[in-house]
C-alpha cells in the first residue's frame, strides 16, 4: 500500500487534472483528452478516495455525482438582493426605458448598455471563500433563498475551485440544454412517466430536489452574468464583468456591448433569428447600463432595479385546425395520440403535428377532430396543443378512445389507475419494429447501420422476428437480398453487429426494453447485479434494494424475467456471446468489520455527511442501501429521521445511532 504522504500528492495531482480537462470540455468547448482518458483519471480518483476515505473533500471532482438523499432545504440570506427584472414587450417600450434611464443620470446623450441573452432558467448565487465553491441560494423571495449547495456541486460547467482566488459571489442562471432535455423527456417516456413541459420546469425541479444523484443526471449547466465583492459589483462594468467572469472559467452567454440604444435594436433582431439554432432556450434580451457609477445614480424600485430591463420575445404559437388524431404504438406497447394539424408557421417551424400524450389530456383539453386550438412550441421538439379556441366552431363529435391496436388490429386495453391504453399482442409488428430500433440505437447497442427503414425490410420479409434474431439470423447473404443494401454497406453492418457483442452490462439491460427501466436504472443495476443470470434469478426485494428501483420498477423487473419467453430470449442472446460481467464487489484493503452487511442511512448526521459515512461504511465491507427491506442489517438514523426509521422499527431492523456505527467501524 503506498505511503499517505504519496497518496495525498497523487490525489492532488489528479484532482488538479481533472478540474483542468472539466473546464476544457465543459467551458471552452476544445477538450485535448478523449472520453475513455477522462474516465480513467476519474476512476484512478475514485480508487484512491475510496481507499482512504479521509482525503475525500467536498470540492473533489468525484463528489459532482452526488450523495445520499438529505432530509430537506435549508433558507439563508442573500448578500445583496437578487430582484427580478422589469419587461419590455415591443420598440416603443424598449425606448421609454432608455429615456428614463437617459433621465435619471441626467444626460440627452446616449448611454451605452450591454445587451445579453436572456436565458430561461433559475436565478443562482453563488459564494466562493478563499477560492472554493462555500454555498449556492436559489432566488427565493429576492432577500432570502434556499441553500442547494450540493446540487450545485454536480454541476460540471460550474468551477468547485478557482486557485488564487479571493472571497466573491457569482450570479446566474441554471438551465437545461435542449440536448438534455430531449433526451429526459425520452428517458421519461420509456420509463411511461409524465414529460417535462419546458426546460426551465426539469431544471427547477433538478435544482430543489433533495437527492443530488438525480441534479447530477440532469446535465445541466450555470452561465454567470454577475460578479460580487462584499454584496457590491467587483467590475467598474458589465463588460468587464463578463470579461472577468469568462477569465475565471464561468461559461457566459452570448453578449454585447451597445454604445446606443440602436446598436442593442441591432443585437435583439440577431438573437431572435438565431433563436431556433442556440443550445439551450431564451425567451429575450436583457439590456443592462454598463457603467457601474451610473448604476447606483439610478437606483431600484421596490421590486426592479432601474438600470436593467428585460426584452421579451413574441410568445411562440399560433391557431390551426386538427385534421386527425392518430395512435402511434411505442415498443411496451403504448399507444400514443397526436393530433394532426393544418401545416401553420411557428417561430420559423412549419408545424403539422402536436402530442396529446395520452387519453386524460384529450379529456382535460376536450379537443376534437374539427377544433380550431392554440398551439405552443416552448423547448421541446413536438409542440403541444395549449387550448381549444372556445369562440370557433367545434369538431362535431367528441374523440372516443380505441378498442383495439392501430397496427395489428388486436385488442387495446387501460389498466386501472393508468392513463396509457395498450396494446395485448406480444407479437405486434409496431412493438417489434420499435423494440429492434431502441435495442439498436446510439446510447443502447450503438448498432449503427440499423436504422428504422433497414428494421422494416428485415421484419416485413421475416428474418427478424425478435432481438436474438439480429445475432442468430442477419447475415451478409440474407442482407444482400434486401433493397439498397450493397456489398460494402453489409459488411459494414456485420462489423457493427459483431461489435456490439462486447457491450457493457447495462446496455444490454437498458436495450431490452423492460418496462419504466431507463439509462440510469440499468446502470444502477448492473452495479448491482453484475450478470443477466443474478439479475433474473432477484427476488423483488433484492430488486428494490438497488439504487434508482422502487417498488413498481422492481414489480416491472419481476414480471419481465418471470415471462418464459423473456427468459429464453435472453439465453438465445447470452448463446450469441452477449453476456457481459461486471465486478460488484471488488477487493477492498484493510479490515472488514461490515463485511457483508446491509445497512442504510437516514436523517442528519452530526460529525460527517452522508458521502463520507457511506465512504467509510463501504471502506468496511458494508454495503448502503437506498430503502429498508427486511433484508437491511442496520438503519443509521441521524437528526429528523424520517418513513425509514418507522420502516426500520416495524421490520425490527436494528437502529444505530452516529456514535454506535462509529465503534461498529472501528471493529468493536
Amino acid at each position: 500500500m503506498s505511503h499517505l504522504p504519496e497518496v495525498t500528492a497523487e490525489i492532488a495531482a489528479l484532482r488538479s487534472e481533472i478540474r483542468r480537462h472539466e473546464r476544457l470540455y465543459y467551458v471552452d468547448d476544445r477538450p485535448e483528452i478523449t472520453d475513455a482518458e477522462f474516465d480513467r483519471l476519474m476512476r484512478r480518483l475514485q480508487t484512491l478516495e475510496n481507499e482512504h476515505p479521509e482525503t475525500i473533500t467536498p470540492d473533489s471532482p468525484t463528489q459532482r455525482v452526488g450523495g445520499e438523499p438529505r432530509a430537506g432545504l435549508v433558507k439563508a440570506p442573500h448578500s445583496a438582493p437578487l430582484q427580478s427584472l422589469d419587461n419590455a414587450y415591443n420598440e416603443q417600450e424598449l425606448r421609454d426605458f432608455d429615456r428614463r434611464v437617459r433621465e435619471g443620470v441626467g444626460t440627452e446623450a446616449a448611454v451605452a448598455y450591454v445587451a445579453e441573452l436572456k436565458l430561461d432558467g433559475l436565478s443562482m448565487a453563488i459564494r466562493y471563500a478563499s477560492g472554493r465553491l462555500h454555498q449556492g441560494l436559489t432566488r427565493g423571495d429576492g432577500r432570502v433563498g434556499e441553500d442547494v449547495t450540493a446540487n450545485l456541486r454536480t454541476i460540471r460547467s460550474l468551477p468547485l475551485v478557482l486557485e488564487g482566488e479571493p472571497d466573491f459571489e457569482v450570479r446566474g442562471e441554471v438551465l437545461m440544454p435542449r440536448a438534455a432535455f430531449q433526451k429526459l423527456n425520452q428517458e421519461r417516456e420509456e420509463q411511461e412517466l409524465e414529460r417535462f413541459a419546458n426546460p426551465r420546469n426539469a431544471a427547477a425541479g433538478a435544482v430543489r430536489v433533495l437527492d443530488t444523484r438525480i441534479t447530477a443526471s440532469r446535465g445541466l449547466e450555470f452561465y454567470a452574468y454577475s460578479l460580487l465583492g462584499a454584496g457590491e459589483m467587483a467590475q467598474p462594468t458589465q463588460a468587464a464583468t463578463m470579461r472577468a467572469l469568462a477569465a475565471m472559467g464561468f461559461k457566459t452567454s452570448r453578449w454585447q456591448c451597445c454604445p446606443s440604444l440602436d446598436d442593442a435594436f441591432a443585437f435583439i433582431a440577431s438573437c431572435e433569428r438565431d433563436r431556433e439554432m442556440l443550445a439551450y432556450e431564451i425567451d429575450g434580451v436583457v439590456l443592462k447600463v454598463n457603467d457601474m457609477e451610473l448604476r447606483q445614480k439610478l437606483g431600484s424600485t421596490s421590486k426592479f432595479p432601474r438600470w436593467a430591463i428585460a426584452y421579451k420575445f413574441a410568445a411562440r404559437e399560433a391557431v390551426t385546425k386538427v385534421l386527425d388524431i392518430v395512435m402511434s404504438v411505442g415498443r411496451t406497447g403504448a399507444l400514443t395520440p397526436t393530433a394532426w394539424l393544418e401545416p401553420v408557421a411557428i417561430g420559423g417551424v412549419t408545424v403539422s403535428r402536436s402530442t396529446l400524450h395520452n387519453l386524460d389530456e384529450i379529456a382535460r383539453l376536450g379537443v376534437r377532430v374539427g377544433d380550431t386550438v392554440r398551439v405552443e412550441r416552448s423547448g421541446d421538439v413536438i409542440p403541444k396543443v395549449v387550448e381549444v379556441v372556445a369562440e370557433a366552431p367545434r369538431g362535431p363529435e367528441p374523440y372516443q378512445a380505441p378498442t383495439s391496436c392501430p397496427v395489428c388490429g388486436s385488442g387495446a386495453h387501460r389498466e386501472p389507475e393508468e392513463v396509457v391504453l395498450r396494446c395485448v399482442n406480444a407479437n405486434c409488428p409496431a412493438k417489434l419494429s420499435q423494440s429492434l430500433h431502441h435495442f439498436a440505437r446510439r446510447g443502447v447497442m450503438n448498432i449503427g447501420g440499423l436504422g428504422p427503414a433497414l428494421i422494416e425490410q428485415l421484419t416485413n420479409s421475416g428474418q427478424v422476428k425478435d432481438l436474438a434474431d439480429i445475432y442468430e439470423k442477419i447475415g451478409a447473404e440474407s442482407l444482400a437480398t434486401l433493397d439498397r443494401m450493397g456489398e460494402k454497406s453489409a459488411a459494414n453492418l456485420m462489423q457493427e453487429i459483431e461489435r456490439s457483442r462486447h457491450n457493457e452490462l447495462w446496455r444490454v439491460i437498458y436495450g431490452l426494453g423492460i418496462r419504466m427501466v431507463g439509462e440510469r436504472t440499468a446502470q444502477a443495476l448492473a452495479h448491482q447485479f453484475g450478470s443477466l443470470d443474478r439479475l433474473m434469478e432477484a427476488t423483488e426485494e433484492e430488486l428494490e434494494n438497488t439504487e434508482e428501483v422502487g417498488p413498481k420498477i422492481a414489480a416491472s423487473l419481476h414480471i419481465f424475467f418471470e415471462e418464459a419467453a423473456n427468459r429464453e430470449l435472453i439465453r438465445r442472446l447470452q448463446r450469441a456471446g452477449i453476456d457481459p460481467k461486471v465486478d460488484t464487489a471488488p477487493p477492498l484493503a484493510g479490515p472488514q468489520p461490515l463485511a457483508g452487511k446491509k445497512l442504510v442511512l437516514t436523517g442528519t448526521l452530526e460529525r460527517h455527511t452522508r458521502d463520507e459515512m457511506k465512504a467509510r461504511i463501504e471502506a468496511a465491507g458494508g454495503k448502503v442501501a437506498g430503502s429498508v427491506s427486511s433484508s437491511t442489517d442496520y438503519l443509521v438514523a441521524g437528526e429528523a429521521a424520517g418513513s425509514k426509521l418507522d420502516k426500520a422499527r416495524a421490520l425490527g431492523v436494528t437502529v444505530l445511532a452516529e456514535a454506535a456505527i462509529e465503534t461498529l467501524l472501528a471493529g468493536n
